[in-house]
């Protein structure tokens, strides 16, 4: 009979995922994928501020999608326009549905003066200062259904200088072209 020999442990040769050196090399390479995919993510998150998107605002889809990209916080409850005068300048007409009967009638100006300065300021920053005339109509729930409480109108001239830093929205009915707001509700302070 043959005896077998002992065999020393160094002589043993141990499976490749069994080595220290195999697991270290795994766990650094895991920590560079994890590391990677997060910049990567990061990275897609981070997109153009909304200042620098410019729309051709040549029909009502696209003044939509401009102002859904601006202001997605209110509701335009209708846009319809005139992109071709004759004279190759634009109008545009914009509907706004308040939300929140419950509001005060102050609340509900201010609100409304508010969300007319964000369409302004929205339109300027797409450069959309060529239109002849922008009018907004603000609609406020009451117990009579949707009623207008501001109407409002600016040239593309007076849009040009329009800037929404330094203005409030008791400042619309001296910025506008042409304001008018219902009787029954405050004047915008």
């Amino acid at each position: 009979m043959e005896h077998e020999t002992r065999r020393s442990h160094r002589d043993i040769k141990k499976p490749f995922w069994k080595r220290w050196k195999f697991w270290t090399v795994f766990v650094v390479i895991v920590l560079l994928v994890v590391g990677i995919s997060s910049c990567v993510n990061e990275f897609k998150k981070e997109s153009a501020s909304p200042s620098t998107k410019i729309y051709k605002l040549n029909s009502d889809r696209s003044v939509k999608a401009m102002l859904k990209h601006y202001n997605p916080e209110i509701k335009y409850e209708s846009i319809s326009g005139v992109y071709a005068n004759s004279d190759g300048s634009k109008t545009v007409g914009l509907n706004i549905k308040e939300s929140g009967s419950d509001l005060s009638d102050k609340m509900a100006m201010r609100n409304a003066g508010n969300d007319v300065l964000k369409t302004w300021d929205a339109f300027k920053k797409s450069r959309g200062t060529d239109f002849a005339n922008i009018g907004i109509m603000v609609t406020y729930p009451t117990n009579n259904g949707q009623r207008p409480i501001i109407k409002v109108q600016i040239t593309g001239n007076k849009l040009k200088s329009f800037n929404k830093s330094s203005s409030s929205s008791s400042n619309v009915p001296y910025i506008a072209t042409k304001y008018w707001q219902r009787n029954d509700m405050p004047a915008l302070k």
